[in-house]
């Protein structure tokens, strides 16, 4: 169903779309929340399952507007209201921007090739911003903060808080600054019981111009970004080992080590259980795990009977995968047999929907569309 936000940019003249409102299906924004929670270190709750239960019934097309105020106490509003802004910025940046390969920032910085000195580092001190992420092209590198909020006066005080924030942090190559997109967007939240009813979403994104950089650590570092994209998703899908192995591949500046932990990430990926979804152009078939509205299930698989009762209790059961040959390209550090698997045109339907970087959703319950094989 789609819903609509007021919608600002900031310069308007490099805005996305056209007109005063901007339009996200809410599917796509829970698609966009079952990955942004796998990926986000700490308990990996389905918040994503309950956001179309939350909003007002106004039918398709109308406004992004809760039935009821997120809570009543402060912790609460600002715990919801921060977890679903994420939602609605990343599927914004999904649609809007073409991005799909998102590398999460947490409280530290992080090294994406340590041997070329690719890495973040920090600027100042304070929250780091949420994302570093690119295109499925392996271009338009991107800083991005969201931030949800509900002052009766706009997002104007969100949306300077999120930028402070955007700025916090710079790409280096070789200690030479990369240039980057820096986003920051703010959701003001309408509700149909009290308070503000119309719903906003503010954007400002000036490109802060860098360096020029050696096309070799630029391939490193949108392949480190991809490296930290797949490994944050697939730790919580039962694939811990092989997602620490992509880490140190990051981290590993000795070249002997370094031999040894990709030897080690080809013999994990090479012995984990892959899914192969029947109408979708999965390459060589997916490495990931079952997804329910209360988080993933540890399991390696789930009976038929056991994915029917997870059905019939209505807890959502999809299958969340990344294709095993981009896994293998990442590893094998291939920036052009990623591009050219990524750029494919991929076409979701009723069964399997894809993000644009080698990751699938698959609904469960749709037996002779997902199977599973090793």
């Amino acid at each position: 169903m789609t819903r609509t936000f007021l919608h600002s940019f900031e310069p308007a003249s490099a805005s996305p779309i056209t007109g005063a409102t901007v339009d996200l299906e809410v599917s796509d924004i829970e698609d966009a929340g079952i990955r942004e929670v796998l990926q986000t270190p700490g308990a990996a709750y389905g918040a994503w399952s309950i956001l179309d239960a939350l909003l007002a019934p106004t039918g398709a097309g109308t406004p992004f507007i809760f039935k009821e105020p997120l809570g009543q106490a402060r912790e609460v509003k600002v715990a919801l209201s921060g977890l679903f802004g994420r939602f609605v910025a990343r599927a914004y940046l999904e649609r809007y921007f073409n991005l799909s390969i998102f590398a999460h920032l947490g409280s530290r910085t992080i090294d994406l090739d340590r041997r070329r000195r690719v890495k973040v580092t920090r600027l100042s001190r304070g929250d780091l911003p949420d994302w570093i992420a690119c295109a499925a092209d392996l271009s338009s590198l991107t800083v991005a903060e969201a931030k949800g909020c509900h002052d009766v006066g706009g997002p104007a005080k969100a949306l300077d808080r999120a930028w402070t924030q955007a700025g916090r942090i710079n790409v280096t190559a070789q200690g030479r600054k990369v240039t980057v997109k820096r986003i920051a967007i703010a959701t003001r939240w309408g509700m149909a019981a009290a308070g503000p009813t119309e719903a906003h979403l503010s954007v400002r994104d000036p490109i802060d111009e860098g360096e020029p950089i050696d096309p070799q650590e630029k391939d490193a570092l949108f392949i480190g970004l991809l490296r930290l994209h797949i490994a944050n998703l697939i730790k919580p899908l039962g694939h811990a080992e092989l997602a620490g192995a992509l880490h140190r591949i990051a981290h590993q500046p000795f070249a002997r080590r370094l031999q040894d932990d990709l030897g080690r990430a080809r013999t994990l990926l090479d012995a984990a259980p892959v899914r192969e979804v029947e109408k979708a152009t999965a390459m060589g078939g997916l490495i990931g795990g079952i997804v329910t509205r209360a988080g993933p299930i540890t399991d390696a698989d789930a009976a038929p009977a056991d994915q029917e009762a997870l059905a019939r209790l209505n807890l959502r059961p999809v299958f969340v995968g990344i294709e095993h040959d981009l896994i293998r390209a990442a590893i094998d550090a291939e920036p052009q047999a990623v591009r050219t698997r990524l750029i494919q045109t991929v076409h979701p339907d009723e069964f399997a929907r894809p993000d644009r970087a080698g990751g699938w959703i698959v609904p469960l319950g749709q037996e002779r569309h997902i199977t599973g094989s090793t």
